[in-house]
């Protein structure tokens, strides 16, 4: 009896071989490495869809195969690789999420990027006052909008709002810190201001507030790719070695980023209260597939997030998150 040829077998091994190492880099270039590399630095902060995506490429294959039992292997990694997408996704929450009550102790911080400016002040404000927020970072402010904004929560609440402001490298705009009162007296203390695009931090004069900062990195656009990877870092580990720190803003990234792939005490907002993969930007379309790339961090040596809310802010091309953050000796 002749031995049947081995070459099909080969083939299909092979082939499922390839398919596995291309679905897995697709589904998660963070397992290799590649996730601030390009091109996954563009594509792995959407992985909803990613994952559709090798789930339809699954099905193509699976259904179409020339030989069915050939292409089932590769219909099935390319399966494994679509769940995988859509299972980090879950597991980090797509919920928009609520937040509980204020106690005393507690510090809402809403992040708010208002695209130059444009987006609602009379939202923005409302934002602030409807979610009990006491301090509010704004990327892509202008001063007199700042002041503005400011000026209506005050309008709205009777308390005295501090703002703190950093034009952007560029030019035009820039950041802001508004710090309420409620929180005590602040001061601007000028840390992360070394290149970076626009952030500004701020510590307690009196009260016992935390410190604080607003942040703003630069976009992983091709000609900004090694000051986006900076930035990013550099926030990170200024929430990882402050201790009591509470940072709110736009950071171009994603928890799957290597610069947000957080160390030390920093924990993430969102991560820990069920927001974690809602998309933030762009606002046209559904959160579900959007980018998480605003967040709020802190020292949680310090704070526990006990709640988080993603929201829509009119006028701008992002979502607006507020994070309640509760002391960890309280319960």
């Amino acid at each position: 009896m002749r031995n049947r040829p081995r070459r099909p077998l080969a083939a299909t091994v092979v082939a499922t071989g390839v398919v596995a190492a291309g679905a897995a880099v697709v589904g998660a270039p963070e397992w290799f490495g590649l996730a601030g590399q390009r091109p996954f630095l563009w594509t792995v902060p959407f992985r909803v869809p990613v994952g559709v995506g090798l789930a339809g490429l699954a099905a193509v294959t699976g259904l179409t195969g020339v030989r069915w039992r050939r292409a089932l292997p590769a219909a099935t990694v390319l399966a494994v690789a679509a769940a995988g997408s859509l299972g980090a996704t879950a597991a980090r929450g797509v919920s928009a999420g609520d937040l509980p009550v204020a106690r005393a102790g507690d510090v809402t911080f809403l992040a708010a990027n208002v695209l130059m400016a444009r987006a609602d002040p009379d939202a923005v404000a409302r934002l602030a006052v409807d979610g009990a927020a006491d301090a509010v970072s704004l990327p892509e402010s202008t001063q007199p909008y700042a002041d503005d904004v400011a000026a209506r929560i005050e309008a709205r609440t009777g308390t005295g709002v501090q703002v703190f402001y950093r034009r952007d490298r560029e030019g035009g705009y820039g950041t802001a810190l508004l710090v309420s009162q409620r929180l005590g007296e602040y001061r601007a203390t000028g840390e992360l201001t070394d290149g970076l695009k626009a952030v500004v931090t701020a510590e307690p004069v009196s009260g016992d507030g935390p410190v604080l900062a607003a942040a703003h990195t630069a976009a992983p656009v091709p000609q900004l790719v090694g000051d986006w990877t900076l930035e990013v870092r550099a926030v990170a580990d200024w929430c990882a070695r402050t201790p009591g720190a509470l940072l709110a803003g736009d950071l171009n990234a994603t928890l799957d980023h290597p610069g947000l792939h957080l160390r030390g005490s920093c924990v993430d907002a969102g991560e820990q209260t069920g927001t974690g993969a809602r998309g933030t930007w762009p606002a046209k379309y559904p959160a579900v597939v959007g980018a998480t790339i605003d967040h709020s961090l802190a020292d949680g040596n310090r704070w526990r997030a006990v709640g988080s809310r993603v929201a829509a802010l009119p006028g701008s091309d992002h979502r607006a998150l507020l994070a309640r953050w509760r002391p960890v000796d309280r319960t």
